[in-house]
């Protein structure tokens, strides 16, 4: 491989308020980063967007597909937002659909950088482990 993906075989589903508004109330991304996890954001989930099952549905099917390949996937929410800043009505509904275990949730909410710390360090990709 020319250029190595360095994330390290961990991507997380992480709320807009997080990453665009600091709804957590510290760097969440910073931490995600050093982390050495990917993240994906989908639109604000009190957005007006009549395709957003569909735009859901792809979204995880990239999800799905890196869970298969060994990456470990996690979602990073609050629930102080609606639909967990996730949509996570139509998460939820597309891992029911496909019968497959739910991601891995963190709520930011009363929490500290060393609570999210310890949950991306517990986050042990199967592509990875020993």
């Amino acid at each position: 491989m020319l250029h190595p993906d360095p994330r390290a075989y961990r991507v997380a589903l992480v709320a807009d308020a997080i990453v665009n508004e600091g709804a957590a109330g510290y760097d969440a991304v910073a931490l995600l980063d050093d982390a050495a996890f990917g993240v994906v954001v989908l639109p604000p989930s009190d957005f007006t967007v009549s395709t957003i099952g569909s735009i859901v549905e792809y979204v995880i099917d990239d999800l799905v597909d890196y869970r298969n390949k060994g990456y470990a996937i996690v979602v990073v929410g609050s629930t102080r937002l609606p639909q967990f800043g996730v949509w996570s009505d139509h998460v939820d509904a597309e891992t029911t659909h496909r019968g497959i275990d739910p991601f891995d949730r963190f709520d930011v909410d009363g929490t500290t950088e060393a609570d999210l710390v310890a949950f991306l360090s517990a986050a042990v990709p199967s592509a990875v482990r020993t």
